[in-house]
């Protein structure tokens, strides 16, 4: 397992971090999982999420013809699922990802920096070749690549980025590209996720409310279990993320006052409880499921709980669908009544702020935007 994790390490260091010049154009590639963008996309998109290997370990020769079976017989319910999120079937990530984009550019460029931003997905359109084309034409001479995904995985920013740097090494041979591949614990993306927690941590001890009675969970999205056991970090840097959020959440309750009602939280007080969402099929997932903590603890008295995204950097059908539909029905058949969601990132100001100054720094060696 060690060696295993240390070829992944060797891996997420080995993505080019070249130094790129100030004074030239640069293009901002803002990627992710993606979705669909109507009705009739959502077949194709998940037959190219179920044929990556990454995603799905099957024989090469298989893979197309097992991701069109899985597509084909999954299609219908995910259809119905995206309309309850969106009247057009058309997920929320795109539109949120090409502004945060925008408002990023925006940033760097005050630093004297110039950037235009553009998005590139995995499994849907707009798909790399697209984003590096219209960035080409636009003057754009260097670029920078940054996952939408906190926690590296293999699954995820692994297939996404080389999706992408094969795009950028056809189409811009000879251009420099700065890969962010991993930012779990970037400063600003901590604090945009422990401010939610806190103040409700807050509202509930200024209240009177009884912290025995009262749970804080954290929800990541989930893994195949025997993508850790072939060396993935995924899980290890979830759990970084995890208490230097909730590091900061007692801190905060703590500098209210309220450290001693916080520490008798029934869970997530003294320790962060981390939970997972979004398994599928019958294989072993990274566990306590949320679904499955939210019924235990509300068998053991909970009545009133709120749930932080540690994963997301929108919303998307695994939030508003997930936790804000399905998770919260779930508390409420079991009793629990007292449920609140933190929000994903969205256009959190700090957290973008955090993510232009790291680029400042890094990428182009010198610091001109305010943290």
């Amino acid at each position: 397992m060690a060696s295993k994790r240390s070829s992944l390490a060797g891996k997420i260091a080995g993505y080019q971090a070249t130094r790129l010049d100030p004074a030239r154009r640069t293009g901002l590639i803002l990627t992710g999982m993606g979705g669909p963008d109507g009705p009739t996309a959502v077949e194709p998109f998940l037959r190219n999420l179920f044929r990556d290997p990454q995603i799905f370990p099957v024989p090469p020769l298989l893979a197309p013809i097992i991701g069109w079976g899985i597509a084909r017989k999954r299609s219908p319910e995910v259809r119905k699922r995206y309309l309850m999120v969106s009247p057009d079937s058309v997920t929320p990530q795109l539109a949120t990802t090409r502004r945060q984009g925008e408002l990023l550019a925006q940033r760097l460029r005050a630093g004297g920096y110039d950037v235009t931003p553009d998005i590139a997905m995995r499994y849907w359109q707009p798909y790399p070749d697209e984003a590096v084309s219209r960035l080409m034409r636009g003057g754009a001479e260097q670029y920078i690549v940054i996952p939408m995904y906190p926690q590296f995985s293999a699954a995820t920013n692994g297939s996404t980025l080389d999706f992408v740097l094969d795009s950028l090494k056809r189409m811009a041979t000879t251009a420099p590209v700065h890969v962010m591949a991993d930012w779990h614990l970037l400063p600003g993306f901590i604090e945009a996720l422990a401010a939610p927690a806190a103040a409700q941590v807050i509202a509930w001890a200024a209240a009177g409310e009884d912290p025995k009675t009262s749970a804080l969970l954290y929800v990541a999205h989930s893994l195949p279990y025997s993508f850790i056991q072939r060396g993935d970090c995924y899980e290890e840097r979830t759990r970084a993320t995890v208490a230097a959020v909730h590091a900061k959440v007692t801190a905060a309750v703590a500098a209210a006052g309220f450290a001693e009602w916080m520490r008798a939280l029934m869970a997530g007080g003294a320790e962060p409880a981390i939970t997972f969402q979004s398994r599928v099929g019958p294989v072993r997932w990274l566990e306590p499921n949320v679904e499955a903590e939210t019924k235990r603890i509300a068998g053991a008295g909970c009545k009133r709980l709120f749930v932080q995204p540690v994963s997301f950097t929108c919303e998307h059908i695994e939030t508003l669908l997930e936790l804000d539909v399905e998770l919260k029905e779930t508390a409420e058949k079991a009793g629990l009544h007292g449920f609140a969601r933190g929000a994903a990132l969205n256009e959190d100001a700090g957290w973008l702020d955090s993510l232009a100054a790291h680029l400042a720094a890094a990428a182009f060696g010198r610091r001109g935007v305010d943290a």
